[in-house]
């Protein structure tokens, strides 16, 4: 089979979930259906990105435009499709979110990923412009396509309550966790230089997300300042936002929290495996995400996980995490003391997060995908 994929986000957006799910995809199918053309396209390549891990595989290859005034819109109009045409692609899977107008015409199959409806359910976190383009290229694409998968059964329910998907052409299928966080080989050398690279605390609490209003950072700001331990560290990484500049920071210095935390804007791919492992814990506080691949990269990490009831996080965490409604800054406050505590309670939730992963294995994802593809051209 010719599969084409988009790969724009794995290689210009590594370091976003749609990057980094796209770039899980590539490989996952690549490895383990070595008989299947894949055809990764891209507007351009970054020189100091991360195409040249896409191509490990024999059977990967990544195509540019040739020639074109607009990059972008070669990948959502006719340039991408008449490459499809000249690659032979049988289906074209659009893993953030679009497919590209009049991929009808190039006779390919069409399958996008839908990755989350943030936009629409909570506006005020998103520019009118940004939202404007979500919505365009989410209701194209549940459009123009022949199967939509979603990374949780949360989306999948958002699909169909906010813009009356058939719930029918909505596929859940689970991400797989990176396979580079799946080792406890970290060398004392490798955890130090990242510690001095980053100037990080000794101890801390991790937090990575977008510093958006929905992600509710303020809930774990709030429950810092009601801890017992008053030496804990709380460190964001994310990029920096109004909300940020404008919310979280202006608390933190209120509260007299800045000594307790360090802000990260972005951190190198090849680090992020030292930084989880530095962690005494993780909390993913958001009231809605795709799926939470964070909870799952901490759980291979053997970092104690504490996340949002009633989301999509709760089910990449399954039973090895402790939980807490989104406004409940008490729950969070109380599991916070207990993993820096209780030293069987860490264990119990380390365990439990490394048994937790073998459901997400890129085997599982490349034979459910796989499955899915052939149902579709058969169909």
């Amino acid at each position: 089979m010719n599969i084409g994929l988009d790969g724009s986000y794995a290689i210009l957006k590594n370091n976003t979930t749609e990057g980094n799910y796209s770039k899980i995809v590539v490989d996952a199918i690549a490895e383990c259906f070595p008989r299947h053309k894949i055809y990764v396209y891209t507007p351009w390549i970054e020189k100091r990105g991360t195409a040249t891990t896409l191509v490990t595989q024999a059977n990967v290859i990544i195509k540019q435009p040739r020639k074109t005034l607009n990059k972008h819109l070669w990948m959502n109009w006719k340039g991408i499709v008449e490459e499809l045409k000249r690659h032979h692609v049988h289906l074209y899977h659009g893993l953030a979110g679009r497919l590209p107008l009049g991929i009808g015409s190039s006779h390919a199959r069409a399958v996008v990923t839908i990755h989350s409806l943030a936009y629409a359910k909570y506006p005020k976190d998103y520019s009118w412009l940004d939202r404007t383009k979500r919505a365009f290229n989410t209701r194209q694409a549940c459009r123009l396509a022949d199967a939509i998968v979603t990374t949780s059964e949360h989306t999948r329910e958002h699909l169909v309550e906010l813009l009356g998907v058939d719930r029918e052409r909505v596929h859940v299928i689970y991400p797989a966790v990176d396979r580079r966080f799946q080792t406890d080989n970290i060398i004392g050398a490798e955890l130090d230089a990242v510690r001095s690279k980053y100037k990080l605390p000794k101890r801390y609490i991790l937090v990575v997300s977008s510093l958006l209003e929905h992600k509710n950072v303020l809930a774990v700001m709030q429950a810092m300042e009601q801890m017992q331990d008053r030496d804990i560290n709380l460190v964001l990484l994310g990029g920096e936002t109004d909300y940020y500049r404008n919310v979280l920071h202006p608390y933190a210095e209120r509260h007299h929290l800045l000594h307790r935390l360090l802000h990260i804007t972005r951190a190198h791919a090849g680090d992020m495996v030292s930084l989880y492992h530095l962690a005494e814990g993780l909390v993913a506080p958001s009231r809605m995400e795709g799926f939470g691949l964070t909870v799952i990269e901490a759980q291979a990490c053997g970092v104690p996980v504490i996340t949002t009831r009633g989301t999509s996080q709760e089910e990449a965490a399954g039973d090895a995490a402790l939980f807490f409604d989104p406004d409940d800054i008490a729950t969070l406050t109380s599991h916070l003391d207990n993993i820096l505590t209780d030293a069987d309670l860490r264990q119990k939730l380390i365990a439990a997060g490394k048994q937790n992963i073998l459901r997400f294995t890129h085997e599982r994802l490349a034979r459910e995908l796989d499955t899915l593809y052939h149902d579709i051209l058969k169909g």
